[in-house]
């Protein structure tokens, strides 16, 4: 099993037909006061497996500093569904994550970890906007 895709985004769905739709994708943060709390954003995870990975998994996400703080924690099953041999199962996850707090700018990462195997890292940086006070992203 590998990660297909994985991305920080506005928001996302599932449409009826199956298709994944994410909105406004970003890896950048701007904020004009710390610690700054980020009203809501989505992660978006699409898994590649094959048919010997049907089942479930563990899957465990966390929102790290560049010092390995832990900032966020989010854990739970990945259902992998049967499929015919010789093509790739996609399973997706959309998490909706709002009111992350971030200490200070710097870098922080998503790390993506199925049973208990680190698959991704996905950075994400919060920069300290110039001007007035008051916040953005």
């Amino acid at each position: 099993m590998e990660v297909d895709l994985a991305v920080v985004a506005d928001a996302a769905n599932v449409s009826q037909e199956g298709k994944l739709n994410i909105l406004g994708v970003f890896d950048t943060i701007w904020a004009r006061e710390f610690p700054f709390r980020h009203a809501a954003m989505v992660f978006v995870l699409r898994v590649r497996a094959d048919f010997t990975d049907q089942g479930s998994h563990q899957l465990e996400i966390r929102l790290m500093d560049a010092d390995g703080a832990q900032l966020f924690k989010a854990e739970g099953p990945l259902k992998v569904p049967g499929g015919p041999p010789g093509r790739p199962i996609k399973p997706h996850v959309i998490m909706g994550l709002s009111g992350i707090s971030f200490p200070r700018p710097g870098d922080y990462s998503f790390e993506v970890m199925i049973d208990e195997h680190h698959l991704k890292s996905v950075p994400l940086w919060v920069m300290a906007a110039p001007g007035p006070r008051g916040d953005y992203a």
